[in-house]
């Protein structure tokens, strides 16, 4: 089968080879491929910067934002047809208290596996194998934009984590920021104006592109870094009861504190794999949280409630905003030009290599 895999640790080596088919055991299926979705770790496993083979591969099929259809089913399982219409989750359990207790996105050990990140073969392959209980069935009608259920699930994590952190004290939150505006930025964006806060959105591009468009349909308001700074952005939005960084820049990470106001909190979901630097006025940083009861914390992989919960949440936004899902879908590339899709620009919200 054609896949797209890399050699883990070695820069730019993402290349389409011809792998098996996965042998489908007791209790598993095999799922053809529709689509699989493009992001920045993808990106930055092909950059060299982290990812991991499965043991006794010398290379690592990518993707973990899957759609697909049963195509076989081995003895045992139940509840699936063939022809249904799935999603993979990502990440896979060790055997700590956490992923035991169903909270694998919460594993302290990181001897967790993830889909087309750690020792785990991803979807960018015409098939793939999986447990029904890592497996999520897709409503028909959600079928064209059911790529986005992973980054969905992350955004509604980042919601319901935030919502059991501010059981600390009476909280209604009223406005929302939201730094950066690839899918995750855009979807978060789409879940707070449907959760009735006033939004920001605040990314590099200028204000008219893509981007801005889509999140202004929705109903959030777009600024641009390249024409505000900081300081223009809190005097256009004013402060946030929350804040989410999803930039992909480690240094908006910590001026995103800037714009949250007294009891806020600030989600940060940025994966960043380099070694920048970045200078901070530490002093008053530090009295900016303190004296303001400002609480932070980082998000990554999502819980399997999160996934049953981004369903339904897909369904409303399909409802509610069906020309602006469609309009993240940037790029679609044919599996031939599948290396393609390592490479990106500022224009680009989501790429999906189709099968």
């Amino acid at each position: 089968m054609k896949s797209l895999a890399v050699v883990p640790g070695e820069r730019y080596s993402a290349h389409l080879i011809d792998a098996p088919v996965p042998d489908v055991g007791d209790g598993e299926l095999l799922i053809r491929s529709i689509r699989a979705g493009v992001c920045g770790t993808d990106r930055e496993i092909h950059q060299g910067l982290y990812g991991k083979a499965p043991q006794g591969s010398d290379y690592l099929i990518l993707g973990h934002e899957s759609l697909g259809v049963v195509e076989k089913a081995g003895r045992g399982v139940a509840g699936y047809d063939l022809g249904d219409v799935v999603v993979r989750a990502v990440r896979r359990p060790c055997g700590c208290k956490n992923c035991s207790a169903g909270s694998n996105d919460l594993c302290p050990t990181g001897d967790f596996t993830e889909s087309g990140i750690k020792e785990l073969h991803g979807c960018m392959a015409e098939y793939f194998k999986d447990s029904p209980a890592y497996l999520f069935k897709i409503p028909r009608e959600l079928a064209d934009v059911a790529v986005l259920l992973e980054p969905q699930s992350v955004v509604e994590k980042v919601w319901r984590q935030a919502n059991l952190i501010q059981r600390r004290l009476i909280w209604e939150p009223k406005k929302a920021i939201v730094i950066g505006a690839g899918p995750i930025g855009l979807l978060q964006s789409m879940l707070f104006v449907a959760e009735g806060l006033e939004t920001y959105v605040v990314a590099r591009s200028k204000y008219g592109n893509v981007k801005s468009r889509i999140a202004e349909s929705v109903g959030a308001r777009y600024l641009s870094a390249s024409e505000y700074s900081i300081e223009g952005i809190r005097k256009a939005a004013g402060l946030a009861d929350i804040v989410v960084d999803a930039s992909g820049d480690s240094s908006m990470a910590f001026e995103s504190f800037g714009l949250c106001a007294n009891n806020g909190v600030v989600c940060l979901t940025s994966i960043t794999g380099g070694d920048k630097a970045y200078q901070i006025p530490s002093d008053r940083f530090n009295l900016d949280i303190v004296l303001g009861n400002k609480v932070a914390f980082g998000s990554v992989n999502a819980n399997r409630v999160d996934y049953e919960i981004g369903i339904i949440r897909l369904a409303s936004f399909m409802e509610r905003w069906q020309n602006s899902l469609y309009s993240m879908f940037t790029r679609r590339l044919q599996v031939a030009d599948c290396v393609k899709a390592m490479d990106s620009d500022s224009s680009d919200i989501k790429t999906t290599i189709e099968f």
